[in-house]
């Protein structure tokens, strides 16, 4: 766990010349009311910058704060703490052609470069949705807990469009149709898809098993979407490994609509991108390296993403002791893996240390209160449920010293929210961290 310097080795690095040392960073965010983005020393990574938002033309200063908040964008970035971000209020709204004018700068006035994916104001990390509460499989390595669920319940058009009002506020592909849940399931599902306006498309994707026998036109519609992207689900192209895994499904149907996927995506020389999720056991674990290059090379994968299990309380214990790897199994499959095109192939093996793990997504049975230090403002992560019930968390720099922690922040319905605006604005005012 880092540790964080005292205040005034904090005030000393604020008056520390940087002008000989180049500086990493981008201005992610302006709006009239804040500044995000993030800024390092690649020279010193230790060091916490200053930075300070003002108007070169009048040489206003608009708000100063120390980069050294938790930013989720990037990972592996100097010491891997993601603690090099800066959001602020300014110290008053500015106008449009301000806007166009801030700039943002470190104590020797080098300037911070903006994004080229400069946005306004994209306050959520994303929006985990679900459009439907049940699946047609039951997997044997679930996050959810199926034992009790007995009907599906359907998201309600009324409800999918005050959720729609969200998409400007999250970035492309972070808003997501499906979180715990198969959303083909839905009687809607493609009307639900053709009901997102055309800009905010590339806001989406969802992820499926598509295990249940569908039609070539639902595969022609996906094709058109106009989405970011789709997740399919997969193990193994063993029929008998893929079954037991994906329990309830059948291979051949299976088959049968990837094919049917296939062909409508290439008829249609699709721009949604087919990303395929893997659970590795002992199972599938030797057969992986061959799949991941046959995704890439012969079904159309822009990305092949190899997981470990979160190892959730109900999982049977037989299945743990009999399918999750050990270190030497990921060892064994880290090194065998292809090389491919950076970024076409993610390894998430278990953390050192740590081989029980908990999924983002899933259901806390018992959230934390909010720490006394609060969250960090303009950073949200949403979980939308078929009925409406949106609930947001922050992330809380938990101590000067502690790790970053989910913290509940507020439940209410989604439908209840009359201008998402000021929805996120009465958000960022609740609880300022010191």
């Amino acid at each position: 766990m880092r540790t964080f310097r005292s205040s005034r080795a904090k005030d000393q690095s604020i008056k520390k010349e940087y002008s000989d040392q180049p500086l990493l960073g981008f201005v992610d965010q302006i709006s009239e009311r804040h500044v995000h983005g993030w800024a390092m020393n690649p020279d010193d990574p230790v060091e916490r910058l200053a930075v300070e938002a003002f108007l070169p033309e009048t040489g206003e200063t608009l708000g100063t704060v120390v980069a050294d908040q938790f930013h989720h964008g990037i990972m592996g970035v100097g010491d891997a703490s993601r603690l090099y971000g800066f959001w602020f209020h300014l110290t008053r709204p500015i106008t449009p052609t301000e806007r166009a004018q801030l700039r943002i700068r470190v104590p020797n006035g080098k300037e911070i470069p903006f994004s080229p994916n400069l946005t306004s104001a994209q306050p959520l990390l994303h929006v985990a949705m679900d459009i439907v509460d049940n699946c047609n499989l039951r997997c044997p390595f679930c996050l959810y807990d199926y034992s009790t669920v007995r009907k599906t319940n359907f998201m309600s058009r009324e409800t999918l469009d005050a959720a729609l009002r969200l998409m400007p506020y999250t970035k492309d592909g972070e808003f997501w149709f499906s979180c715990l849940h198969e959303p083909s399931l839905h009687p809607d599902f493609l009307s639900f898809l053709q009901a997102i306006p055309d800009p905010m498309r590339k806001k989406v994707f969802f992820t499926s098993n598509i295990a249940r026998r569908m039609p070539n036109t639902y595969f022609q519609n996906l094709a058109r979407s106009g989405i970011d992207h789709i997740n399919i689900s997969l193990e193994s192209l063993t029929p008998e490994i893929y079954e037991l895994m994906r329990k309830g499904a059948r291979f051949p149907i299976f088959m049968e609509n990837w094919n049917k996927l296939i062909t409508a995506f290439d008829d249609n020389n699709s721009s949604v991108a087919l990303r395929y999720v893997i659970m590795a056991y002992k199972s599938n674990f030797h057969e992986l390296p061959a799949l991941a290059r046959y995704l890439v090379e012969e079904r159309r994968a822009a990305q092949v993403e190899i997981r470990y299990t979160y190892d959730v309380p109900f999982i049977d214990p037989a299945f743990r002791q009999q399918e999750f790897l050990t270190d030497a199994d990921w060892d064994w499959l880290q090194s065998n893996l292809p090389t491919l095109e950076p970024g076409k192939l993610l390894l998430d093996r278990p953390p050192a240390g740590a081989p029980l793990d908990k999924d983002d997504s899933a259901p806390d049975p018992s959230p934390s209160p909010a720490p006394d230090v609060g969250f960090l403002p303009g950073r949200y992560l949403a979980r939308l449920s078929w009925d409406g019930t949106l609930e947001i968390r922050g992330i809380s720099q938990a101590s000067k010293g502690g790790a970053m922690i989910e913290v509940p922040i507020l439940t209410k319905n989604v439908k209840d929210i009359t201008n998402p605006e000021s929805f996120f604005q009465d958000l960022d005012s609740l609880k300022i961290p010191s």
